[in-house]
């Protein structure tokens, strides 16, 4: 690694590690070696690194050993070298449930969260059921009384409706003037904070964009990018959270932001270059260099010891990017057998073949 920049350590579940991984490994950033992903799996077993910026990410998905793990490595950074930036405090991070919570009782968002014990007390509705820890679909529709609901849960199998990650959300979305109904994300990396889409949808729950997604609604989004009209009230959300480092999604009713989670490992990119035709993603690789840019400081300091092994951050780093390489391999082979099984389909019913 260069001795002019200090790198940067990327916290994070092995299993989830592709969500900088792909950028990392798939495209051109000119962050060279100077990003190193580091699964929690091996913190133990880590030897001597050299000071740099350490982000700490992934929180809901680690057991309660793991977490406290995190928070005493985090402290343990902080006192060897307290000049070094440290994002996310692991300790402080609130999770989705306690976060929504938190944005209620502040007055930035309209909308409440409920665990299911204390469902009798809920008078706003619609309202809908999802796991707090989970980055899944809602695990039902909108549900407009407390007579639906208690159908709703009664038919989740008895393993989950019994699952203390469950939480009840009301209904926070509200469709803009044209019927649709729009997501807005924006990442937080240390000082900078910058949109990277707008998804537009029929739907009130959005994962993706619509079927529909019309050159008029790209260059929507592409306007947002370039203007980031909510930054104020996003800073607001990301210093209540105290989340320094995340992706915030959120929708805008009555001109106000309405953040539905703030994901502190979000993925920067899924696919590599080339793999849609005329797709190019490389600008959400070059905007998220530039703020991880933005984040580091020169190297100065002794060298650091994070666990009690010999493994090199170098091979960590690799062993990450291997589970990376692992994910796209096997989507790209779902594809392709996707692909194949449409073009028999469409032979069959053509008569073609």
């Amino acid at each position: 690694m260069t001795t002019d920049q200090g790198p940067i350590y990327y916290f994070c579940t092995r299993q989830h590690a592709y969500t900088v991984g792909v950028m990392l490994g798939y495209y051109d950033h000119g962050l060279g070696d100077l990003v190193r992903i580091i699964p929690y799996e091996h913190m133990a077993r880590l030897g001597p690194v050299a000071p740099g910026t350490f982000i700490f990410t992934d929180f809901e998905r680690l057991s309660a050993a793991r977490l406290q793990a995190a928070i005493s490595l985090h402290r343990r950074i902080g006192s060897l070298n307290p000049d070094l930036l440290l994002l996310n405090s692991p300790a402080i991070v609130p999770r989705r449930f306690d976060l929504l919570k938190r944005l209620k009782a502040a007055g930035l968002n309209h909308f409440d969260v409920h665990r299911l014990e204390d469902r009798k007390a809920i008078h706003r509705f619609p309202i809908f059921v999802r796991w707090e820890s989970q980055h899944e679909p809602p695990l039902t529709g909108l549900i407009d009384s407390a007579d639906g609901l208690e159908r709703a849960i009664a038919s989740l199998p008895a393993r989950i409706r019994s699952d203390p990650d469950l939480m009840i959300v009301e209904y926070g979305a509200a469709p803009s003037a044209d019927g649709r109904f729009r997501k807005y994300s924006a990442y937080k990396v240390g000082p900078t904070v910058y949109p990277q889409h707008c998804f537009i949808n029929e739907s009130w729950y959005i994962k993706f964009p619509g079927t529909r997604f019309s050159e008029a609604d790209r260059a929507e989004s592409r306007a947002y990018v370039a203007q980031n009209p909510h930054a104020a009230q996003i800073e607001r959300v990301f210093a209540l959270a105290g989340i320094d480092y995340g992706r915030i999604d959120y929708g805008i009713v009555d001109g106000q932001v309405q953040t539905f989670e703030i994901n502190s490992n979000p993925t920067v990119l899924a696919r590599p270059p080339g793999w849609e035709a005329g797709a190019d993603y490389s600008r959400y690789a070059q905007m998220h260099a530039q703020a991880l840019r933005g984040i580091m400081r020169p190297a100065s300091g002794p060298n650091l010891l994070l666990g009690d092994g010999s493994m090199s951050v170098d091979a960590v780093h690799a062993d990450a990017m291997r589970t990376v390489r692992w994910r796209v391999a096997g989507f790209s082979l779902r594809w392709r057998l996707s692909l194949r099984a449409l073009k028999k389909r469409l032979a069959r019913i053509f008569g073609h073949g």
